[in-house]
């Protein structure tokens, strides 16, 4: 019993000789906490102070607003005849007439056979060829916007590719629409004649379309190629993407629906033309 007694107070006068060293090591430098107990009592252990954490403030978050498309001249505040998400029509506003007045449009209108409001303008998707997706615009007689609305829809579920598909007026060439076949560009509404007469094409009616026009250029029966940069896609036993002959996706499309096709011509070959006698159209 001396033994045990004698073992406890060696422990206690040790645990006491080592308070100082504790205190020191308490966080903030703050004197560790002593446990209260009588007078005499052997300190068996010592409490040490912890410090409590800051209270953390929480950092509001300010949500991110939504894209918003830019301002469109063309369609805003115009009502549209919808085939379908990215496919609708619209009539000619103040900021389309300016755009083609003095290019596919004549200056002054008065020159103009055909009215502003004879005409509409079409917005379409497409796939180039490259396989991405683009966004299209056309203008064509309004009587034939729906069925065109209809075609190029096919075409682009099918993903039939397109090189482009731009108002003509964008290559700035009044009256002509050489530079847009230059750069295979499928368009539609041109006023002016037809190459080598005086007579109106039917572009000027907005009743004609080309189609890659690069790839399926106008040969004439001189054997003169138009486009020029064209001539590498004169051989039509040729094999390469976007070429137009009675097999083809929009050969059928076009034709089903009662639209000519420049690939039956007899004295050339305008492989990249559909036209449609608008006087029979629905």
């Amino acid at each position: 019993m001396r033994m045990l007694f004698s073992m406890v107070r060696c422990h206690a006068a040790l645990l006491f000789a080592l308070l100082p060293l504790l205190s020191a090591c308490a966080p903030g430098g703050a004197p560790a906490a002593q446990a209260s107990a009588p007078a005499g009592t052997p300190i068996l252990f010592a409490a040490v102070a912890t410090a409590s954490p800051a209270p953390v403030t929480p950092v509001p978050v300010t949500p991110v607003p939504e894209p918003t498309a830019p301002p469109d001249p063309f369609v805003d505040g115009m009502a549209r005849e919808t085939l379908r998400e990215g496919f609708y029509s619209v009539a000619l506003n103040d900021a389309l007439k300016e755009r083609i007045t003095g290019l596919s449009y004549p200056a002054p209108p008065a020159d103009c056979l055909v009215p502003y409001e004879a005409l509409r303008y079409l917005r379409i998707r497409y796939v180039d060829f490259s396989g991405a997706e683009q966004e299209g615009e056309l203008i064509v007689n309004e009587r034939l916007a729906p069925e065109v609305l209809e075609i190029f829809a096919a075409l682009y579920d099918a993903r039939y590719p397109l090189s482009s598909v731009r108002l003509v007026d964008d290559f700035g060439q009044p009256g002509d629409d050489t530079r847009s076949m230059e750069a295979d560009n499928t368009s539609a509404f041109c006023y002016r004649s037809v190459a080598g007469s005086e007579k109106l094409s039917r572009h000027s009616y907005g009743a004609a379309i080309d189609i890659n026009p690069m790839r399926n250029p106008y040969i004439r029966p001189d054997g003169s190629i138009v486009p020029e940069n064209g001539a590498a896609y004169a051989d039509r036993s040729a094999d390469f993407p976007g070429r137009i002959d009675e097999d083809d996706l929009c050969y059928r499309l076009f034709t089903e629906r009662g639209w000519e096709w420049g690939g039956h011509f007899k004295t050339s070959k305008d492989y990249q033309h559909f036209s449609k006698d608008i006087s029979a159209a629905e």
